[in-house]
């Protein structure tokens, strides 16, 4: 196998000319552009899995960040929230010590969970993906200590939006903590981007309700009556049953892939992001099931479709990235209807096919992700 930095040159140079055949993205901003008003503001409300960190320094990167809420899913909120916070804070303030940047800190807030959380045994992935991103999948050699739970949340998340004209809010995890502070807010909401599909929307994955909903179903019904009365746009991505443990995934497949990491640049928090997916962690004992016992595992084994195939298992996929994207540029996306039934059709955005090829589809996003993740400082 060739080494990680031929493997990562390669990448670059491939990637390269892809990203110089995207349009211009008129909303990313270079470091001479101003950065985004706080007139209109955005909160992040997530639960930090990979896809999660992924997406999380696109939106910083191209929006006005008010807030970063940390909700119960793939990881719980007070283990999540120093993680997210060193991961988005520390390449803040490094970027403006260095002058390129305000250096503004962006308030990350420890959101709501359950009551009572649900049996992990029907994921057993999750816990080895807790156990990674508790230290942003190898960016921190240790667990950073748990932040401490905080029942006036709600009030903190409305506080860092009082001086916003409106606001966005992208949910790239459980509707756990976004019921709680949505009615301090709601005057105010204008739009709302959420990674899945609604209850009930059989369009693309019939009979199955994605993990965000899954995982608190309850909050997930308590927030569908709430989102039909707002400007909300569910986002999803196509599945193929051939990209699930696959170590060479067809070009079809809606996944990563090393060479858009490899394309990130090295500062700022591209940089930051770069070093948590491409860091050398041999992380083989964080397994807990026994057919995983024994396999390699590395920063990539989270997200590189053969290194999840050879490592964890399962697939990976550009859910919340894909999400952030439609954040950002809405204009690469449109309203799915599946050709066989169009009339179930119309409760969930897409991308908006490339010359009907799902193979340029997925490698337009991935330019566009590096471009926009790119942008930040």
């Amino acid at each position: 196998m060739p080494s990680l930095g031929l493997r990562i040159f390669g990448s670059v140079v491939a990637l390269a000319l892809l990203i110089t055949s995207v349009p211009t993205v008129a909303t990313a901003r270079s470091h001479t552009d101003k950065a985004p008003s706080n007139k209109s503001c955005v909160i992040v409300d997530n639960d930090f899995d990979i896809d999660d960190m992924m997406a999380i320094p696109l939106v910083v990167a191209n929006t006005h960040v008010a807030a970063i809420v940390q909700s119960e899913g793939y990881t719980t909120p007070e283990e999540a929230a120093p993680v997210a916070n060193l991961l988005v804070n520390g390449a803040r303030s490094e970027s403006g010590a260095r002058g390129q940047g305000s250096g503004r800190k962006i308030p990350v807030i420890v959101g709501s969970s359950q009551a009572r959380s649900p049996d992990l045994k029907q994921w057993p992935w999750l816990p080895f993906f807790r156990t990674m991103m508790n230290r942003g999948n190898g960016l921190l050699k240790n667990q950073p200590k748990p932040w401490p739970s905080d029942p006036g949340f709600a009030k903190k998340v409305a506080n860092t939006v009082k001086d916003c004209e409106s606001v966005t809010v992208f949910i790239s995890g459980t509707y756990t903590s976004f019921n709680q502070y949505l009615p301090l807010i709601k005057s105010k909401v204008n739009r709302v981007v959420i990674t899945g599909q609604p209850i009930g929307d059989q369009s693309r994955t019939p009979g199955k309700d994605p993990f965000n909903c899954v995982y608190d179903f309850a909050a997930c019904q308590i927030a569908m009556p709430s989102l039909a009365g707002l400007n909300a746009a569910f986002v999803e991505i196509p599945r193929f049953p051939d990209c699930v443990d696959a170590t060479n995934p067809p070009s079809q497949c809606y996944s990563p892939n090393f060479q858009m990491v490899a394309a990130l640049k090295k500062d700022g928090l591209a940089g930051r992001l770069r070093q948590a997916l491409l860091n050398d962690i041999d992380c083989a004992s964080f397994y807990t099931t026994p057919n995983t016992q024994g396999r390699p595992c590395t920063s990539l084994s989270t997200w590189e479709p053969a290194a999840v195939a050879l490592g964890p298992g399962g697939k990976t996929l550009l859910w919340d990235q894909t999400a952030a994207l439609f954040l950002v540029h809405p204009e690469a996306f449109s309203l799915y209807y599946p050709p066989d039934d169009p009339t179930i059709g119309g409760k969930h955005y897409e991308a908006t096919l490339v010359n009907g090829s799902h193979a340029q589809t997925v490698a337009r996003l991935r330019a566009l992700w590096v471009k926009y993740t790119n942008a930040s400082r």
